[in-house]
C-alpha cells in the first residue's frame, strides 16, 4: 500500500473490527481437554499481520484440566493445511505449507533483532516429533563469528523461561560483515517428522530482550516451513507469564496428545497451578480486540505485574554501577548553582572558539556548523566572517567554510569540518572575524554528526572568547545524534551558559541525567498503518512536572501530515506536550504512519543535561489498536528501560509509569 492510500483511508479505517477467521482443534485427553484457539485477525485480508491467514498471535490457546486449571501460552502459531492460500507472510509468499514435514537438517535464519546494533540472539528451541518425544540433535553448527553461549546450550535448556547468559545464544552480527543472516543448522539424529516448535527468545533482562530475533525463517530440508515475527522476551523469569512462541504444524488431537505428555512448559504449568487457589472465581476480561471462545481466565495473566527493569539480584549493582561510573564523568547539573549569569550583550569583531574536547572519539575533533546570534536572539549574518584556525590542523580534503555555509541539517562529511586532535597537544582554536563591529548574544551550534560513531568526534566542551578574553567558563555541548529526524541545534545564550563542571559537585541523586530522550515505538497493539500516543510528563529529581515547549519536542515521523493526501490533521507531535493526555479527543493525541523498515520515534530533547526521575506515557485512546504496545526509551544512547505499554480503552486511557530512579 503506498502513502497516498494510507493517507486517503485514514479516517474510514479508524475503527476498523476484528473477526475470528479460523479455528484449531487442540489436545483433548482425560487430564486435559486442548480447547479451540481463535486466530484473530482483520476482516480484510490486506490488513492481516505479518504470519499469514495461517500464521498469526493467538490471543488464547488454552489447555484446561478437569480441576479448572487454565494454561495460557501467548503468542502461538497454527500452521494449518486445511487453511487456503497457503502463504505465509500477509500473503506474500506464495509457499507451500506443509502438514507434518519431515526431514533431517533444520535451518533457523535470524533476519533481524527487536532492537539492538551489534547483538541478536535466542534462548532455547524446543522440537517435537510426531510421536511427541523431544528431538535431540546429532550436529548443531552457525555461520557467526563471535558467539556468547553455546549452541549446545539452545537443546538442553530444561527449564524455560531463564535469565541466565549461560544458558543462552547470542552473536555479534557485525562481526559477520557480509556473511548476512546469520543462521543456525540443527541436524537431528534421524529423519523425522515435525508437529511442533517452540522458539524462547532472548531473555537476559528487559534491555537485553532487545537482542532477541524479530523475524525468523525456518527451513527443513532446504524448505522454507515458517517465517514470520518471534516475540520480544520482556519479563525476567520470576514472572509467571510465558515467553515462548509455539508453531504448530498439526492440529491432530492424537499427536498434540503425545507432544503434551513431554512438553516440559506444560508439566510445569502444572505445578504452579496446584499452589494457587481460587482460580474458578477469576474472570479476566478479553480487550475487546480477540475475541474468545470461552472467558478467558489463567494462571498466567491472574499473575502478571509490570515487568521488571533486570534480574532481581541485578538491579541494585546496575545503579551502583552508575553511581560509580558517574563519579568520573563530567556531567551538568540543571541546578541554580551551576549557572552562570552574563547578563551582557557583547560587542565584538573578533570571536574565539577553543575545542577543549571532544565526545570520546581518539584523533579527531569536529563541528557541523555554528550560527551567531544578535540582542533579541536573532541570528546574525555570516556571509562575510572570516575563518582562521590557530593551534591546530584540518583533516584532508576539509574546509573551516563548511562551518558557515548553512547546511547544517546534515550526515553528509563534506557538509562538515574535521581537525586533528590530540589533548597532549596546543588546543585547536577557531577564529571568527566580521567585517564590523556586531552585537552577539549567543551561538548556535550543531555539533558534528556524520554518522553515530563519528558523533564521538564532536566537541563536548569549549571555551568562548570576545575580543581575546573568555565570556564564560568552559560550555558543556551536546553531542549529535548521528541522523537527522529532527534538528540537533543546541542554543548557547552567553547570560545563561550550562558549564562544564564535575558530577561529584552536584547532591547525590537517583534521577537520570541526560540531553535527548528518545522513545523508540516498537509495535501497535493491532494496527499495521499508523502508531500514536496521547501524551508525555516529564518529572524532575524533586518530582515536580516539567514544562516542556515546542523546542522540546520531536518526532519522527512527524504525525500523519507528512503524507500526500492528508492536510491540516490536529494529531501533530506538539499535542503530546500539551496537557490534556488523559482525554478521547482526538485533537489532543498525535498519530503517525508507520514507515517500512523503520520504527517510529519521539525525541524529547534539552539543551543542558536535566534530570529526570519519572516519565509518564499515556497510550493513543480513540483507536486502541494505534497505540504503542513496546517501546524502548534511550537517554542520550543509554537504554534505560523498555516494557510494554497498557492499551487503551474506550473508558481508559492506558499508561506507563516509567521511575527511573529504579532504572
Amino acid at each position: 500500500m503506498n502513502s497516498s492510500s494510507i493517507g486517503a483511508s485514514i479516517e474510514e479505517r479508524e475503527e476498523g473490527p476484528l473477526n475470528a477467521v479460523g479455528t484449531g482443534a487442540l489436545r483433548c485427553g482425560t487430564k486435559r481437554s486442548w480447547q479451540s484457539a481463535v486466530i484473530a485477525t482483520w476482516c480484510s485480508p490486506s490488513r492481516r499481520p505479518r504470519g499469514s491467514t495461517l500464521t498469526t498471535s493467538i490471543g488464547a490457546f488454552s489447555a484446561k484440566s478437569v480441576d479448572c486449571c487454565v494454561l495460557t501460552m501467548s503468542a502461538t502459531a497454527i500452521i494449518s493445511p486445511e487453511a487456503p492460500n497457503h502463504s505465509l507472510i500477509g500473503g506474500q509468499s506464495g509457499m507451500s505449507i506443509p502438514e507434518l514435514p519431515s526431514g533431517k537438517k533444520l535451518r533457523f535464519i535470524l533476519l533481524y533483532p527487536w532492537d539492538d546494533p551489534m547483538f541478536i540472539g535466542i534462548s532455547a528451541l524446543e522440537i517435537f516429533a510426531a510421536t511427541g518425544e523431544r528431538l535431540q540433535s546429532s550436529r548443531i553448527s552457525t555461520n557467526a563469528v563471535k558467539q556468547i553461549g553455546t549452541l549446545e546450550t539452545l537443546l538442553s535448556c530444561n527449564t524455560c523461561p531463564t535469565t541466565d547468559p549461560r544458558r543462552m545464544w547470542a552473536c555479534n552480527y557485525r562481526e559477520n560483515g557480509a556473511e548476512l543472516p546469520i543462521w543456525i543448522d540443527i541436524e537431528l539424529k534421524a529423519v523425522a517428522t515435525i508437529a511442533m516448535i517452540r522458539v524462547w527468545n532472548y531473555n537476559q533482562s528487559r534491555v537485553h530482550a532487545l537482542r532477541g530475533v524479530h523475524e525468523m525463517r525456518i527451513e527443513l530440508d532446504g524448505r522454507l516451513i515458517f517465517e514470520g515475527e518471534i516475540s520480544c522476551a520482556y519479563s525476567d523469569g520470576n514472572d509467571a507469564k510465558d515467553l515462548g512462541d509455539t508453531i504448530l504444524f498439526t492440529t491432530s488431537t492424537d499427536i498434540l496428545d503425545l507432544v503434551a505428555e513431554n512438553d516440559i512448559f506444560l508439566n510445569e504449568y502444572d505445578s504452579i497451578k496446584a499452589t494457587l487457589t481460587g482460580l474458578d472465581d477469576l474472570s479476566i476480561a478479553s480487550d475487546g480486540t480477540t475475541p474468545l471462545m470461552s472467558p478467558a481466565s489463567s494462571i498466567a495473566d491472574a499473575c502478571i505485574q509490570r515487568p521488571r527493569t533486570a534480574a532481581t539480584g541485578s538491579r541494585e549493582s546496575r545503579r551502583g554501577s552508575l553511581a560509580d561510573s558517574d563519579k568520573t564523568e563530567h556531567v551538568v547539573s540543571t541546578d541554580e548553582d551551576d549557572l552562570e549569569n552574563v547578563y551582557n550583550v557583547y560587542k565584538t569583531k573578533l570571536f574565539h572558539v577553543e575545542l577543549k574536547a571532544n565526545w570520546g572519539h581518539h584523533g579527531l575533533i569536529g563541528l557541523t556548523g555554528i550560527q551567531f546570534l544578535g540582542p533579541d536572539g536573532e541570528p546574525v549574518h555570516s556571509d562575510e566572517v572570516t575563518v582562521k584556525l590557530s593551534h591546530g590542523e584540518l583533516c584532508e580534503g576539509e574546509s573551516l567554510a563548511s562551518l558557515l555555509n548553512k547546511k547544517n541539517l546534515s550526515c553528509t562529511p563534506s557538509d562538515m569540518c574535521l581537525l586533528k586532535f590530540d589533548p597532549q597537544t596546543p588546543i585547536p582554536m577557531l577564529s571568527f572575524t566580521f567585517p564590523k563591529e556586531v552585537s552577539l548574544s549567543g551561538v548556535s551550534i550543531w555539533n558534528y554528526n556524520a554518522s553515530a560513531e563519528l558523533a564521538c568526534a564532536g566537541v563536548r566542551c569549549a571555551q568562548f572568547y570576545v575580543n581575546g578574553k573568555p565570556i564564560v567558563s568552559p560550555v558543556l555541548l551536546r553531542k549529535a545524534p548521528g541522523y537527522v529526524y529532527f534538528d540537533y541545534v543546541q542554543d548557547i545564550s552567553f547570560d545563561r551558559c550550562h558549564l562544564f563542571r564535575p558530577v561529584t559537585s552536584r547532591p547525590n541523586t537517583r534521577s537520570i541525567s541526560a540531553f535527548i530522550f528518545q522513545l523508540r515505538l516498537l509495535s501497535t497493539w493491532g494496527d499495521e498503518y499508523y502508531i500514536g500516543l496521547n501524551g508525555l510528563e516529564f518529572y524532575n529529581r524533586r518530582n515536580h512536572r516539567i514544562n516542556l515547549g515546542h523546542q522540546n519536542i520531536a518526532a519522527f515521523p512527524e504525525s500523519v501530515n507528512i503524507l500526500p493526501t492528508v492536510d491540516h490533521d490536529p494529531r501533530s507531535s506538539d499535542k503530546l506536550i500539551d496537557g490534556q493526555n488523559d482525554t478521547k479527543k482526538a485533537h489532543h493525541m498525535w498519530l503517525t504512519p508507520m514507515l517500512p523498515n523503520r520504527y517510529a520515534r519521539v525525541f524529547v530533547i534539552f539543551d543542558s543535561p536535566t534530570f529526570v526521575s519519572r516519565i509518564r506515557v499515556f497510550n493513543y485512546r480513540k483507536t486502541p489498536e494505534r497505540g504503542v504496545r513496546h517501546v524502548t526509551l534511550s537517554a542520550d544512547d543509554l537504554i534505560v528501560y523498555s516494557g510494554e505499554i497498557p492499551m487503551s480503552t474506550a473508558a481508559e486511557t492506558g499508561i506507563l509509569d516509567i521511575n527511573l530512579r529504579e532504572a
